[in-house]
């Protein structure tokens, strides 16, 4: 049997699990929990063959491509991993499908932002993976951030727009797309500045501060369902080599 695991903190409240076994239905595979920021003992548990794979999120997506051998290309530009494997030739490989999560959520959704002007809300992991999706799709991107020099070594790979979020309320309206990777709880942006004619991609799964305000506003909101979902089928793919059932996981996410 091949187990698999998501790994970071916290996690407790994961769906992950529940999405894995909806996706097969199959005891020859096992999906769990490792609440945990230590990525040595992560590598321990792979390299040892407890594991086959991991699902990686925060706040070690970024740490934990020091455990590897070898680094998918995307995962390599973004600079940051939420799928590790262990391969047939005992090697560590790192992978990234949290972009291809947000590439195919804005596809089902039928949203186009070529040349459109988007700004993405965070520095960490995801924001990593939601800059390099949209610079795929040619958006026009600039990066808010409270650290900045965090914004700008992601500006530094896809030559986007970095501002303090200090400078998010001033910078907003005239954005197309606003994706927030940033905790529900914390919202940098005023209501007041949004306009029914944007959307907003929040990474969080449940009603996050920011899509409360845009509701109000008439924006077009997506939650991170959708994300979680899209991530999940392509890092499902890569562990198991088997197509998921992508209907089953979508009843369990109640999308």
């Amino acid at each position: 049997m091949k187990k698999f695991a998501l790994v970071g903190k916290p996690i407790l409240h994961s769906k992950s699990p529940d999405l894995f076994r909806a996706a097969y239905n199959n005891s020859d595979f096992e999906y769990s929990l490792i609440e945990t920021t230590d990525v040595k003992f992560v590598e321990n548990l792979l390299r040892n063959k407890m594991l086959s794979g991991v699902n990686v999120t925060i706040p070690i997506k970024i740490d934990a491509l020091s455990i590897v051998d070898e680094i998918d290309e995307t995962a390599k530009i973004i600079g940051a991993t939420n799928v590790i494997i262990l391969h047939d030739n005992n090697k560590l490989k790192a992978y990234n499908t949290d972009y291809h999560g947000v590439l195919q959520t804005l596809n089902d959704f039928n949203i186009d932002i070529k040349n459109k002007e988007c700004l993405i809300i965070g520095a960490g992991g995801a924001a990593m993976a939601a800059a390099f999706a949209l610079h795929k799709l040619g958006a026009n991107i600039t990066i808010a951030n409270r650290t900045i020099y965090k914004a700008k070594k992601i500006a530094e790979k896809i030559n986007c727009k970095t501002i303090n979020t200090d400078a998010i309320n001033e910078n907003i309206s005239n954005k197309k797309l606003i994706v927030n990777t940033l905790p529900p709880d914390i919202c940098m942006v005023d209501g007041e500045y949004l306009n029914s004619q944007q959307i907003i991609f929040d990474a969080a799964l449940q009603q996050s501060c920011l899509l409360q305000k845009a509701q109000s506003k008439g924006c077009k909101c997506i939650d991170g369902r959708f994300w979680l979902l899209q991530q999940g089928v392509a890092a499902y793919k890569i562990f198991t080599q088997q197509q998921p059932n992508i209907n089953a996981m979508r009843k369990i996410l109640n999308i």
